[in-house]
């Protein structure tokens, strides 16, 4: 009776203690690893998600709208330029990638309330009116050459990946926009390669 008596005692202590530590270990999941509130809080209010999402501050949702532009005027003018210069498939291939990339950041613009066009606007069409401009300036090439249209490509991909680098480094973005921003980086520095390797075989001609 005595060792039935002491087996169901350590049975109780470590059934409790297995859930404690299961509660710990999912706050230290959630919490301190930035996955989103924990259980208990979702339990407790089934809401809290959609509750942090609001909490994004303005300057950051400003950020990644202004970064959903940025990948718009690197779309709309490699469709612009590759009009001019349709037998380089350099323009065709990127502005596919770049299309991509507006998708990945609409979506985080979807998921944070930040504002954006129900639909894409026509090429050339910005919300922004430096956005415009960048647009403008890239498409207005010094002389009538290939060689100058790929020395803009070059010039695109070290802007984003100068201004993706600085997003990245910027305080309170969230994990999940962190993963798109490296995401962009990555594609932006395959991208300069290959309009750099186009380069220099046209430069080579």
């Amino acid at each position: 009776m005595k060792k039935s008596f002491l087996i169901m005692v350590a049975l109780i202590f470590f059934t409790t203690f297995a859930f404690a530590g299961g509660d710990q270990n999912q706050n230290r999941h959630d919490g301190e690893l930035g996955e989103g509130a924990t259980q208990q809080q979702r339990i407790a209010n089934p809401n809290i998600d959609a509750l942090q999402v609001t909490q994004l501050d303005v300057p950051l949702k400003e950020l990644i709208y202004s970064i959903y532009e940025e990948e718009k005027v690197a779309r709309d003018v490699y469709i612009t330029l590759g009009e001019l210069y349709p037998d380089e498939n350099t323009f065709a291939n990127i502005q596919l990638s770049e299309q991509n990339h507006m998708d990945a950041v609409r979506k985080l613009c979807v998921k944070y309330g930040i504002e954006i066009p129900a639909d894409d606007q026509p090429v050339g069409v910005f919300d922004l009116t430096e956005m415009g401009e960048l647009y403008s300036y890239f498409v207005d090439l010094e002389d009538d050459s290939l060689i100058s249209a790929l020395q803009v490509g070059i010039a695109i991909e070290n802007m984003d990946i100068e201004n993706l680098r600085e997003a990245l480094n910027t305080e309170g973005m969230p994990k999940d926009a962190i993963r798109v921003l490296n995401n962009l980086l990555n594609g932006s520095l395959n991208h300069l390669d290959a309009f750099e390797a186009a380069y220099e075989r046209e430069a080579l001609q």
